[in-house]
């Protein structure tokens, strides 16, 4: 795969929380956050770190 392609670690973890939380919602119950975040493959602190980021983007 072409280097262009390809995304560090982290910035990985960050578009799956995104996903995550725009499809269990901002204002999820821990136990659905959880559910979602096994689905993606992401820990609920990993999605914790970025909930601000993607709210605020998603309120633009």
């Amino acid at each position: 795969m072409h280097s262009e392609f390809t995304v560090n670690k982290e910035t990985e973890i960050k578009h799956k929380a995104g996903s995550m939380w725009s499809v269990a919602g901002f204002n999820c119950d821990e136990t659905t956050m959880k559910e979602w975040c096994d689905f993606y493959g992401i820990t609920p602190q990993q999605a914790i770190k970025y909930k601000d980021f993607w709210r605020k983007l998603s309120e633009k």
